[in-house]
């Protein structure tokens, strides 16, 4: 089933990149990403065209449209993570051994994306790359560390000096490519497999059965939203390579990637999988927490060449996300392959 719900998604989300890629008449056609404009040569004026020098406009509309985006993710972040649970003072807490640290890959994951659309609209107004660049940097570090100051005041969690490590890894992953290279040679990104609620039967010695659905729902939540950012079982990170950025005359397309992706499996607790249930306590395959390392091609979806600046913008948008396709998977030893990963 979430197979199925997978593909759809895919189907929708990914249609303009292989429109772009079917409909394109150069399949040559090769663009220099170091530019400011990588369509000038094919493109037409408009809306979307970089500014050349610094745009008042360009520049309050690209702050407002972020500033809007964040406010409404805080207050979504805000009803799922902290609302119901109490406050108290401001305090710190080591959270580095939780979650296999499948939680800091994810701040890595979110700090780069914010870098990298924090960049892309100063540079759409016009700001010089060096001062875009390190603005960006520093926003996408403020706006972390907005998130890492409320959990320093709720009583079930506390400021994470190694999430905050996690987010400047994250950000400088963008910010020194663009030193050394002008140009993303390789993404941070994300995918889920959208699976359903665990309905699995979890029986005591004594007789005793739960479910673990219930610490699943009681944990991760229930809404797509909530466990797509709470259960790192059904998340990878990814780490999406571009062989033809490091090798410029080889034949490669410019929009074939290489990912390497890190994920966890029977994680249902920070530490371990236990949970009580009406009072009664119930463990799941503790020994069954397990790191995964994936190897899967992928696609470079603002690299697809096109000739409408609309449809790059949206491919570029979509450039956090891991495009499905055929993974190896290293877990405990073994290899196994995957249909979609």
């Amino acid at each position: 089933m979430h197979l199925t719900l997978r593909t759809l998604l895919f189907t929708v989300l990914l249609a303009p990149a292989f429109t772009a890629l079917y409909t394109q008449t150069d399949a040559k056609l090769r663009y220099d990403y170091t530019r400011l404009d990588p369509l000038e040569d094919v493109a037409g004026e408009g809306w979307l065209k970089p500014a050349e020098s610094f745009n008042r406009t360009r520049f309050y509309t690209s702050a407002g449209i972020g500033a809007g985006a964040y406010l409404g993710f805080g207050v979504g972040l805000y009803s799922i993570w902290y609302k119901g649970y109490e406050l108290e003072g401001f305090h710190t807490f080591n959270d580095w051994p939780e979650w296999e640290q499948m939680d800091k890959v994810g701040h890595v994951f979110t700090a780069y994306f914010f870098n990298r659309s924090a960049f892309a609209g100063l540079r759409w107004a016009g700001v010089k790359r060096p001062a875009a660049r390190y603005t960006a940097l520093g926003v996408a570090n403020l706006l972390q560390a907005t998130i890492e100051t409320m959990d320093g005041f709720s009583s079930n969690w506390g400021f994470s000096l190694s999430d905050m490590g996690a987010n400047l890894a994250g950000s400088l992953v963008f910010t020194v490519q663009d030193i050394l290279w002008r140009e993303q040679r390789i993404l941070i990104k994300v995918s889920n497999d959208f699976r359903p609620v665990p309905d699995v039967p979890v029986v005591r010695n004594d007789g005793t059965t739960g479910n673990l659905g219930y610490v699943v729902r009681e944990r991760f939540g229930g809404n797509p939203f909530e466990r797509f950012l709470k259960d790192y079982n059904t998340q990878t990170i990814w780490l999406s390579v571009n062989p033809a950025a490091f090798i410029p005359k080889s034949p490669l397309p410019q929009w074939l990637n290489i990912a390497v992706g890190y994920g966890v499996e029977d994680v249902y607790g920070a530490y371990g999988n236990v949970w009580k249930e009406d009072g009664v306590g119930f463990s799941y395959r503790p020994d069954d927490r397990r790191r995964q390392w994936f190897l899967s091609p992928d696609l470079y979806l603002s690299r697809i060449p096109t000739k409408k600046r609309w449809v790059r913008l949206a491919l570029g948008i979509l450039d956090f996300i891991k495009v499905p396709a055929p993974t190896l998977e290293y877990s405990r030893g073994t290899f196994r392959g995957r249909w979609f990963g």
